[in-house]
């Protein structure tokens, strides 16, 4: 009986201290959401502020999306894509907007976690 190995390539250090910064960054860039969201609440509607996140990461994802070169999703696929981005993401994020406007950003870090 012969017995099968799998070739899993082992990672090298650039790609290990690669994968180390990207959690680092993003770690650091969720836990300042809250106090971010917090500060801009003052000056705008959980409304406007959903709308202003959202445009900048469909802005970010956009880009990535051209710079390698991803193809789009299909035609079937844009009305279930509408649909969680307005229903799901969208009123996810009034709703956190909201919240954050009530409670410090300490505990609304804990409560979406």
């Amino acid at each position: 009986m012969a017995t099968l190995e799998a070739a899993v390539p082992i990672p090298t250090e650039r790609e290990r201290v690669l994968a180390l910064g990207a959690a680092l960054v993003t770690v650091t860039l969720w836990a300042s959401a809250f106090v971010g969201i917090r500060s801009a609440s003052r000056q705008l509607s959980p409304e406007a502020l959903a709308l202003g996140r959202l445009t900048i990461g469909s802005i970010a994802l956009g880009l990535l999306v051209l710079v390698r070169r991803e193809p789009l999703p299909s035609r079937r696929d844009l009305s279930a894509i509408a649909f969680c981005g307005v229903f799901w993401f969208g009123l996810y994020n009034i709703a956190l907007n909201e919240a954050e406007r009530r409670v410090d950003a300490g505990t609304g870090s804990r409560a979406r976690s």
